[in-house]
């Protein structure tokens, strides 16, 4: 029986494991997709809604799909998967288009219409961006919005709900305002209707007047003394219907004022099959215009941009022959010919061709009724030839090349490209670049040719030998490149070093027959603390005739020199020569003053004057007038600013994953490390190994007495509680609400006010936490965050696990 239960057991503990770590890695996966190792993803596992995440987190960083494929390639996902998964996204979204298709349609209120036109236009493709004008009525600054803020239009005629306002003044003041009845009349008070439908404004003003004239004698005779105005108020609305391959067609409601135009805008303008050149504006059955928008889109025509009146149609027909011209053309687009247009007149709607089109030929690719054809038009055709419904032009650019150029480059006084006539040599090309600089290297020059297979050969020339005729002179082909190189590209840049102490130290160029002086005046003079006793020069060794190594490095000489740069007679006869290398020493007489700190609880802190090189610690207290009474001297702490190496050092260790703490008896901050000193024992024995020597730079901190602990790191709730003497580290960590779950017990070490550490030490079983002083930081540590097993890693645990538990019951089955 106990037997059977030490197998099951190991069994079921073996299943267990790795079925939750399976379950584990499958909702690591889920959680961030784009920031896990996808080497071992399958796609087809993955669900729906895992896939959609993937899609909302690409969303969220503003990754497109290739974007998308990038991050999980690099990921490690293989190229397979990544096809798979875009099939995967591609179908979602795809289901999510039908989707909304399948939603019932709104019903648009009037003064709604350019809500839903804006929403169908954010609608179009690309593709269909590219038909020629489509964009016209899709503009947000370009409305066709009629005005009624101007005079009415002469030839305006009057009609059912027009609003006249008549003012009469002068002996008699009255105003009226009338609205034309849908019998076309006005009634006037004491006057009756007056029949106004029909006539334009000036021909309704007379009738009106002639009629109040029954009313208000002064308006008669030679001197009247009454006066009356007619005028329109309230513009009536007219309906008009839009109809054919209009974007939304229907009947729109629009101000009397209103003209073709505004009327296409509201409806969207001409669909995509929809004519942008024969749109017909039909009134009483009658085509009264025939409207070409190509007017208005190439020359700002808008002599057909009739005023609309009720009742009107708006017919916009199917277009009938589209041709698209690519390439170089200022507007490159589809665009709409008449059956008798030929190819010049689309180049003139394109805008004609760019400064880099090659218009000797052009190739139209054209639809015939079974396949494909290409055609090649010559440039004294193009205004003969017919276009076709379908036909593709491209105009491609010109080559990027020149027929006639040559360069020259290097020690010439207008080096660049120069145009290449004929039979011009070598020496005619450097007299066009003004000559040969004086620096010039005639021995050998370099002329680089193109090979009639494109290939670069060098001809090497001397041009010396050219000039002189000693040597023909060589005719030069297209492309060539003469390279003329200075003699100072042939050596080494020649220079004379300063180091040591002068005022601005660094390398100088080389001068013939410089003096020493010279040199160290070029440097800004002598520094301070420079040594007068010696100026060393170090001469490089160079013998390039021999064949056998040398132990000389270098040829040293030695120079006296005052502080006016005075040299005696060797040294003024002395000349510098390329890569000397001049050192001016420090003198050993010369010390900078250097300063400490003490700061806190000293009688007299601020800075000091270390007066020698030993001075320490103690020295400093009694300078500064010894410890008040409120000194807290355990927590005394030397601050020392970090040199190059520590804080080197200190990167490295911050660079280090590790989950040991190294650093137990010193900190460091990135520019200043603080120093554990105890200042008891200093004051007890000075110039003691504990009484530090001081540097400069260093400073002495001296605070009151601490009355707080400050626990952070991993805890429940990190605070700063009062101290309390005889706790201990547990007490203090339950006042934090005890550890967190990812706390290192182990690892919890306490930092001291003065800047020393002490750490927890284990030994077995037992654990022995470091003691708390006033002031301290009980600091721990967070477990290091484990990377996530793969499924492969656990499987091979779990089999592990299993083989395991089959010996255990081997070795129990042989007992």
């Amino acid at each position: 029986m106990c037997k059977k239960f030490i197998i099951r057991f190991a069994i079921l503990s073996a299943l267990i494991f790795v079925a939750g770590n399976i379950d584990a890695d499958i909702n690591a996966q889920q959680a961030n997709l784009l920031q896990t190792d996808l080497r071992n993803i399958n796609v087809d596992e993955l669900s729906d809604s895992q896939v959609r995440q993937f899609i909302r987190e690409a969303d969220s960083r503003g990754l497109s799909m290739q974007d998308l494929e990038a991050q999980a390639i690099s990921r490690g996902m293989p190229y397979s998967e990544v096809q798979k998964l875009r099939q995967r996204i591609s179908g979602l979204q795809h289901q999510r288009d039908v989707d909304m298709a399948d939603e019932p349609e709104r019903t648009v209120a009037e003064d709604a219409i350019l809500s839903e036109r804006e929403l169908q236009r954010q609608l179009v493709s690309p593709e269909e961006l590219q038909i020629f004008g489509y964009e016209l009525f899709r503009r947000e600054n370009l409305t066709f919005e009629p005005s009624l803020n101007i005079p009415t239009p002469p030839g305006y005629q009057l009609g059912s709900g027009d609003e006249l306002i008549i003012e009469v003044w002068g002996a008699s003041q009255r105003s009226y305002q009338l609205t034309v009845n849908p019998e076309g009349q006005i009634r006037i008070d004491n006057i009756g209707p007056v029949h106004v439908s029909g006539l334009t404004i000036e021909r309704a003003s007379e009738l009106i007047i002639s009629r109040l004239t029954t009313i208000y004698s002064g308006l008669r005779g030679p001197s009247p003394n009454t006066f009356a105005q007619v005028s329109l108020g309230s513009v009536r609305s007219i309906k008009v219907t839009i109809a054919g391959d209009a974007f939304m067609p229907g009947t729109y409601t629009l101000p009397a004022f209103a003209t073709a135009f505004n009327a296409l805008y509201l409806a969207g303008g001409p669909a995509q099959k929809g004519s942008f050149r024969e749109i017909r504006v039909i009134r009483n059955g009658e085509t009264v215009t025939n409207i070409d928008l190509y007017d208005f889109l190439l020359r700002g025509e808008t002599s057909l941009n009739i005023r609309l009146r009720d009742e009107d149609l708006i017919f916009i027909g199917p277009y009938r022959n589209r041709t698209t011209i690519a390439g170089q053309v200022k507007r490159p687009a589809i665009y709409e010919l008449r059956e008798s247009e030929t190819l010049s007149d689309l180049i003139d709607y394109s805008g004609g061709f760019t400064a880099s089109a090659y218009k000797k030929r052009l190739q139209v690719d054209r639809k015939t009724e079974s396949q494909r054809q290409l055609l090649n038009v010559e440039t004294d055709l193009y205004s003969s030839f017919l276009m076709r419904n379908g036909d593709i032009i491209r105009v491609g650019p010109i080559l990027e090349r020149y027929d006639n150029r040559v360069v020259i480059e290097g020690a010439v006084f207008r080096e660049g490209e120069y145009a290449l006539t004929e039979g011009m040599t070598v020496t005619e090309l450097i007299s066009r670049a003004e000559g040969l600089r004086e620096d010039a290297f005639l021995n050998r020059a370099a002329l680089y040719r193109l090979r009639d297979n494109l290939e670069t050969e060098i001809i090497e020339l001397n041009i010396s030998h050219i000039i002189d005729g000693a040597v023909p002179d060589i005719p030069l082909q297209r492309e060539d490149i003469l390279m003329i190189s200075s003699v100072f590209d042939l050596q080494q840049e020649r220079t004379v070093r300063v180091v040591g102490e002068v005022n601005s130290p660094g390398s100088f160029p080389y001068a013939h027959n410089i003096q020493l002086g010279e040199i160290i005046r070029k440097a800004g003079g002598l520094t301070d603390a420079a040594s007068l006793a010696i100026v060393e020069v170090a001469r490089r060794t160079s013998d390039r005739t021999t064949t056998s190594p040398v132990r000389r490095i270098s040829e040293i000489f030695t120079f006296p020199i005052d502080g006016q740069l005075s040299l005696d007679d060797e040294a003024s006869s002395f000349t510098l020569e390329p890569f000397d290398l001049i050192f001016v020493r420090r003198s050993p007489g010369y010390t900078p003053q250097i300063t400490t700190e003490v700061r806190g609880e000293v009688v007299f802190p601020g800075r000091y004057a270390i007066t020698s090189k030993n001075e320490r610690i103690s020295d400093l207290i009694k300078r500064s007038g010894g410890l008040t009474e409120d000194a807290y001297i355990p927590g005394a702490t030397l601050i020392r600013q970090a040199n190059g190496e520590q804080t080197a050092r200190i990167r490295q260790l911050e660079a280090l994953e590790t989950d040991e703490v190294e650093i137990l008896d010193e900190t460091f901050e990135e520019e200043e490390q603080r120093i554990g000193i105890d200042l008891e024992r200093i004051l007890r024995n000075p110039y003691s190994i504990h009484d530090l020597i001081l540097m400069e730079g260093d400073i002495l901190s001296i605070p009151q007495e601490f009355q707080t602990v400050r626990l952070t790191g991993s805890l429940l709730h990190p605070v700063t509680t009062p101290y309390r003497e005889r706790m201990g580290v547990r007490g203090y960590v339950a006042n934090a609400g005890g550890f967190a779950d990812n706390a290192m017990k182990r690892k919890v070490y306490v930092l001291y006010p003065n800047g020393s550490v002490d750490r927890t030490r284990n030994f077995l079983l037992f654990r022995s936490y470091p003691m708390v002083e006033p002031g301290s930081e009980i600091i721990v540590p967070q477990k290091p965050e484990r990377q996530p097993r793969t499924l492969q890693e656990t499987l091979a645990i779990g089999s592990a696990m299993t083989s395991l538990a089959l010996v255990i019951v081997t070795l129990i089955n042989q007992f």
